[in-house]
């Protein structure tokens, strides 16, 4: 089995990205079914009314609802640990006040002529020398963060996937199901680099900076997916519920 090419992560700095193509592994797993299908048809017609109504009391008559079919699918979903590092410069001014009686400072080998301001000293103002020094500060920045995404790259809230046993053998198990393995549908790497590196607003240089994907789990969840018709309108819903919890599942 392939898993969805670079879905996961590299580490490389930003200006070797669009030339770097290796992948990292990563853990896979595949979360083991729970709830039977007799579970699952109990849930389904005690929610296929409540599919199709508008507001609380715009109800289609029960008769006129019917299952179509239930199918199982495997949901994938993707929990990284990131790490993006930027070394910068800023632009900062110093502010020194001087007594009244100076004239020039030297900073080194530099002079500097003090500036005339109007400072606040309680409800009145008060002129004072002052001198404004011009620098840049060397700043290394690290930031770390946990995302979780489902397979269309929307930041999810971990807490909400289910938690369950796996299977022994994730690659072998997914094989055998084929085409009801949904694969995540976009470049998860970008999505993660976009979400994690954002860099600060004062910045006037950029020395140098990174972007790593520490750690990833790609998750396999079983779903089984309701397909609900209403006999008059013939209009289809589908009702998606974690094979995991018997609730309805959206993520």
């Amino acid at each position: 089995m392939q898993t969805n090419d670079q879905i996961l992560s590299r580490s490389t700095p930003l200006a070797q990205d669009s030339s770097s193509k290796k992948a990292l592994k990563h853990i896979l797993l595949v979360q083991k079914i729970s709830k039977d299908y007799a579970a699952i048809k109990s849930i389904v017609d005690k929610n296929m009314v409540k599919t199709f109504s508008k507001m609380r009391f715009l109800k289609p008559k029960a008769n006129e609802i019917e299952c179509e079919s239930i199918q199982i699918y495997y949901d994938s979903f993707l929990i990284a640990n990131t790490k993006y590092v930027i070394d910068y410069y800023k632009k900062r001014e110093y502010c020194i006040d001087l007594d009244d009686n100076v004239k020039e400072v030297l900073v080194f080998n530099q002079n500097i002529k003090p500036k005339i301001v109007e400072a606040k000293s309680g409800i009145k103002t008060k002129p004072k020398k002052q001198i404004i020094i011009d620098s840049k500060e060397r700043i290394n920045l690290e930031i770390s963060k946990q995302i979780a995404l489902n397979r269309k790259g929307r930041i999810i809230n971990r807490k909400n996937l289910p938690s369950a046993p796996c299977e022994s053998d994730p690659i072998k198990f997914l094989d055998e199901y084929g085409l009801d393995v949904r694969h995540p549908e976009v470049n998860m790497w970008e999505i993660l680099k976009k979400e994690v590196m954002k860099k600060p607003p004062d910045i006037s240089e950029v020395i140098d900076e990174s972007f790593q994907v520490t750690h990833q789990v790609l998750i396999f969840t079983p779903v089984y997916e309701a397909r609900i018709v209403n006999l008059s309108t013939h209009e289809i819903r589908i009702i998606p519920i974690s094979g995991v919890t018997g609730k309805i599942f959206v993520l």
